[in-house]
């Protein structure tokens, strides 16, 4: 019986990383959702290259966030232009046909966001800020009505996702809105 004794133990152990292996992997037929970044802000232990990367790419954000306050208002034929210094496909065709529809109905935006950054992570591709957004005194006018037909709120929970350019300038690629609260 001396193999009885032994044999469990490697079969065991065996059971055991298979298990571990099969928990980790999320053996399910579903999509994973995707993890958002904690809500730590990693600036503080960067290094001083990736400290700088993270100022830029922060300050590439509130560019971002500074020229939508009033992207609608910019002139038509230097819209494009313009706003591709701050952000990149596919966010600037999604702002421009964003525009587009706000014109035909009448609408242009009035205020200022006010961002309040509660993350920045720099990544092999870019760069995810969070931003617990402040959008109460901004929303949507309706210009042919004189009157307001929205305003935002006091915490507006965004995401944000930044590339590097060629040109060393980081934009926006997109932007995704996660709802009221942070």
């Amino acid at each position: 019986m001396p193999g009885i004794g032994r044999r469990p133990v490697p079969f065991v152990c065996l059971l055991g990383a298979a298990g571990i292996v099969l928990a980790l992997s999320g053996c399910s037929g579903r999509q994973q959702a995707v993890a958002l970044p904690s809500p730590t802000d990693s600036r503080t232990s960067l290094g001083s290259s990736s400290a700088a990367d993270a100022k830029a790419a922060e300050l590439a954000y509130r560019s971002f966030v500074g020229m939508l306050d009033r992207a609608d208002s910019l002139p038509a034929d230097s819209r494009r232009q313009q706003l591709a210094a701050v952000m990149a496909e596919p966010q600037l065709s999604r702002v421009l046909k964003r525009i587009a529809v706000m014109k035909k109905q009448h609408l242009t935006t009035y205020g200022n966001v006010i961002v309040h950054v509660t993350s920045l992570q720099l990544t092999a591709n870019g760069a995810t800020i969070l931003d617990c957004q402040d959008t109460r005194n901004a929303g949507l006018f309706n210009s042919a009505k004189q009157k307001k037909v929205n305003r935002g709120v006091t915490e507006d929970n965004t995401k944000a996702l930044l590339i590097k350019g060629r040109d060393g300038k980081w934009r926006v690629s997109k932007s995704i809105t996660l709802g009221e609260g942070c």
